[in-house]
């Protein structure tokens, strides 16, 4: 057991039914408090690497051990937050929050209703505790959401876009909200999964750039936490890695096309 690593993967492949394989052979290791970001186009298997390592899919080959263990199947030491929110519709914000930590803590309900408030105040949305999802704006559906995942108290963050569809002062108040849990709260290890360099540069301290189904590169992000927004961006080293990192996706263009 190398207690240096959350997440390590060996060697993962993994393919739908008949389809091309959406992951060959991909290998990685994440550091304990690390937060790492995955970039790559659409298609090329980040989404499909984090349900492996949640325990959502089994790898057709290859291994994945959490916390230096085997990993078998979800579990409560890792939390999920999708792009497209995943809250129980039937459920308020407060009851969805609450629900987390019902199974995650084992708390009776009246008590992880209670914790439920902390959490949602934290991510701002404590006076829209008792809403319903429908009731609630994209960027509040998924603040709630970010809300469940903290309330479960989990080691191990797994992000799948999900800033993809909200407006730019959304998502930027967004990031920095998970900067800051992250980072300051616990040193929470983080795999976040993304199509956007600007993202993937803010937030991560290393990149990992995907394509066909494998990591062909890694950065390491120069810049320490805290990070302000308005104050790297004006940096050369910003630019230089963005830049880098904009070549890789024309340059992995045709793995993109054969992946399709």
């Amino acid at each position: 057991m190398d207690e240096r690593y959350a997440i390590e993967a060996d060697d993962i492949s993994f393919s739908y039914a008949t389809e091309s394989p959406a992951l060959r052979g991909l290998s990685l290791r994440v550091r304990r408090g690390e937060f790492v970001c995955v970039l790559g186009h659409s298609g090329c298997g980040k989404s499909t690497l984090l349900s492996l390592l949640m325990g959502l899919l089994d790898p057709s080959s290859g291994s994945i051990k959490i916390e230096g263990e085997p990993m078998r199947g979800p579990a409560t030491d890792r939390a999920i937050v999708f792009q497209d929110y995943s809250l129980f519709p039937w459920m308020t914000a407060r009851q969805n929050v609450a629900f987390g930590i019902e199974h995650s803590r084992g708390l009776a309900k009246k008590a992880a209703l209670e914790r439920a408030d902390g959490y949602l105040a934290q991510v701002g949305l404590y006076e829209s505790r008792g809403k319903y999802p429908h009731q609630l704006s994209g960027g509040m559906r998924q603040r709630a959401a970010i809300a469940r995942a903290l309330a479960m108290d989990s080691a191990i963050w797994l992000f799948d876009e999900p800033f993809s569809a909200l407006d730019p002062q959304m998502r930027g108040s967004l990031q920095a909200l998970v900067m800051e849990l992250a980072k300051t709260e616990r040193h929470r290890t983080v795999l976040f999964v993304t199509h956007n360099v600007d993202e993937a540069v803010l937030l991560g301290e290393r990149i990992l750039f995907m394509a066909g189904g494998r990591i062909c590169r890694e950065a390491a992000v120069p810049f320490d936490y805290p990070r302000a927004k308005n104050e790297i961006l004006r940096t050369p080293e910003y630019f230089s890695l963005a830049n880098s990192l904009a070549e890789l996706f024309y340059e992995t263009r045709g793995e993109r096309e054969r992946a399709g």
